[in-house]
């Protein structure tokens, strides 16, 4: 296994070999740096041909963010929808860090390459993975937010004896509808006339509802976004989120960066965005003024979803939280797992 900081030459073809966007150039340049920690890209050659490519993060200690903290993992310290069981005693932080997180932007986990695919030729990856990591002093390797549609990588994992830890689903909607009628029919009729009631009312308010180009609107996107992290009481440094901003428009199209608002006056008070890849539409923000209630489900629940239709988009992933919400309007559960060992460097 070869380790670097530095993106290697290889990911690029490593990348195109598996259908997961979450591996795409374009998606860890824009997404990678709101990641803890330092980033590692191993890969993994068989007779000098690269065939396994891994994404980690190199943390000395415990991230400000608790959902990539793996002792908080251990601990049953993350948010979940129905509550936990008693979790099992939990090692020390002391003896998990320096650790190894395998993951990608995004909340989820994916190997690049051909060998992917290949439970055998991942074991062995697994096996160098745990070597370099002994040869570096880290203390513990964790995979997490891996989805359920990678089922030979948790195949690898648990035959290596990776130990599983409980982790929360993330909400998706597959579009097996052809139209926004069809949409609404599947949501119950409360859903129905709240959507109907809300777009009245902006209405009626001289608000309008509809796509807008982030370009454009950037600023107000900006503020609304910062308004949002300062709510719910996370980093709202406007640096970091101004420069993910300009890394989006950077190396997305116009066309793959879906925002959605409402707008009174020119001015953005409410929105919803996310990026387009290949098939997938992945939401990332929202935000609204305090006094602008049901933006939110209107810009994400309804914009968005005729956004996706009008560009043949199969599957939404809405990403992780507010469960029961999502729920509510068509969205269903997909089960993300996580695996840890401590590091032995022995093979295992």
């Amino acid at each position: 296994m070869r380790a670097t900081s530095i993106r290697p030459p290889e990911w690029d073809d490593l990348a195109a070999e598996v259908s997961e966007y979450t591996v795409s150039i374009r998606w860890l340049e824009t997404m990678g740096p709101l990641l803890p920690g330092e980033p590692r890209w191993l890969i993994a050659s068989v007779d000098g041909q690269a065939r396994v490519g891994l994404h980690a993060r190199w943390l000395a200690s415990p991230p400000p963010d608790a959902r990539f903290d793996i002792a908080a993992v251990l601990r049953g310290d993350l948010p979940s929808p129905e509550p936990r069981t008693a979790p099992a005693a939990a090692p020390d932080t002391a003896a998990l860090y320096p650790s190894v997180l395998v993951t990608l932007p995004g909340y989820s986990c994916a190997a690049a390459g051909s060998g992917a695919a290949e439970p055998a030729l991942v074991r062995e990856t697994l096996t160098a993975l745990d070597a370099w990591a002994a040869s570096q002093g880290a203390r513990s390797v964790s995979f997490l937010y891996i989805p359920e549609r990678q089922e030979p990588l948790r195949r690898a994992l648990t035959e290596f004896g990776a130990t599983q830890v409980e982790l929360y689903p993330t909400c998706v909607l597959p579009m097996t509808f052809g139209s926004m009628d069809e949409y609404l029919l599947q949501l119950r009729s409360s859903r129905r006339r709240d959507i109907g009631r809300l777009l009245r009312r902006f209405a009626e308010k001289n608000m309008t509802v509809g796509e807008v180009d982030l370009a454009e609107v950037r600023d107000d996107v900006l503020e609304l976004r910062l308004g949002q992290l300062r709510k719910y009481n996370s980093a709202a440094d406007r640096h970091t989120q101004s420069a993910a901003l300009d890394r989006m428009l950077t190396h997305y199209r116009s066309e793959d960066i879906v925002v959605t608002a409402v707008q009174r006056a020119g001015r953005v008070v409410g929105f919803a965005h996310g990026l387009r890849n290949g098939n997938t539409l992945r939401e990332l923000w929202c935000g609204h003024l305090p006094e602008v209630d049901g933006a939110y489900f209107v810009t994400l629940f309804y914009t968005q979803v005729r956004a996706a239709l009008q560009r043949g988009i199969e599957y939404i992933d809405y990403g992780t939280l507010e469960w029961g919400l999502k729920t509510n309007y068509g969205l269903r559960l997909e089960q993300l797992a996580g695996y840890m060992w401590m590091v032995r460097g022995d093979g295992r």
